[in-house]
């Protein structure tokens, strides 16, 4: 697996780079939400992490859980 090869999340429909996730299939932030993986210290510049590329989307389940969670939205 390529350090910079990227992926599309199933649950948030973000970019985001493979090798930055515990799950392949799972962003960082979705992983993190979902099953208590470690998150990425996002830092946004553009529109997205450039860490690990994730956008900032959220599907309704892990924006629901993120509300639940006390977790704040990325500052863009």
């Amino acid at each position: 697996m390529s350090e910079k090869e990227t992926v599309t999340c199933q649950e948030c429909g973000s970019l985001f780079v493979k090798a930055r996730s515990k799950m392949e299939e799972l962003c960082p932030e979705c992983a993190s939400i979902l099953y208590g993986y470690e998150n990425c210290k996002h830092i946004f510049e553009n529109g997205k992490c450039i860490r690990c590329l994730w956008d900032g989307s959220r599907s309704a389940m892990t924006g629901s859980l993120s509300s639940i969670l006390g977790n704040r939205s990325p500052s863009k």
